[in-house]
């Protein structure tokens, strides 16, 4: 089924729409990962639903519980895309070093940066900041090579592969070295998860506060 993400408010006729798109994935600001939008997601997907109407619009960016789910419904959203929230999910392929750096910061601890940019050559996104972010920004965020520590290696895989600083890479289970200097990936929703659940769990969780809040809303 195709689709596509728009991560800033469309124009008056998208052209994803005109090429025949099943869905739209409205990305606010607020995401991790790579970003490319100024708007947040409170103000974005509403005008992607009412430029793209009728096609289902999902909603991504700061939604990590059922709060968020049933703002985005009301906002015209037909479903929610949630990322951070996932990484603690007791099924994700996520370095524990990884885990524990969601579940204990806080929302302003994840950072719109150009950092990590291997591979993604200047290319904006969101992480957590840490060691390697936090070193960038006191030498002023110089660009590459001049950057604290470029090219040194900090991290490898199970099979020996080596990772280094500034790498577009995640901890994942199985690595050893400095892990926690690579890119921590987060979204600001980071700041509203504490724990580590089952995937299906957290789904039916989400699910069910997200209703229970709507119907709330909806009666007399």
């Amino acid at each position: 089924m195709p689709c596509t993400s728009t991560r800033s408010v469309p124009s008056p006729r998208p052209r994803a729409v005109a090429a025949g798109v099943d869905v739209i994935v409205a990305q606010g600001c607020e995401a991790g990962g790579h970003v490319r939008g100024e708007v947040t997601t409170m103000a974005l997907v509403p005008a992607v639903v009412d430029a793209v109407h009728p096609v289902p619009v999902i909603a991504a960016g700061g939604i990590a519980d059922g709060r968020g789910l049933a703002a985005a419904l009301t906002l015209g959203a037909q479903a929610g895309w949630l990322g951070t929230r996932f990484l603690t999910a007791s099924e994700a392929a996520t370095h524990e070093v990884y885990r524990q750096a969601v579940i204990q910061a806080a929302p302003q601890d994840a950072v719109h940066t150009r950092c990590f940019d291997g591979g993604w050559p200047n290319a904006p996104h969101r992480a957590l900041r840490n060691s390697t972010l936090r070193a960038w920004e006191a030498a002023d965020r110089p660009a590459a090579p001049n950057r604290p520590g470029e090219g040194a290696v900090v991290a490898r895989s199970a099979d020996g592969r080596s990772w280094s600083r500034y790498d577009d890479m995640v901890p994942v289970p199985g690595m050893s070295g400095d892990v926690e200097a690579l890119a921590l990936y987060a979204g600001q929703s980071a700041g509203l998860v504490h724990d580590v659940a089952p995937a299906g769990r957290i789904v039916t969780d989400i699910a069910a506060d997200a209703a229970a809040l709507m119907r709330r809303t909806r009666t007399p």
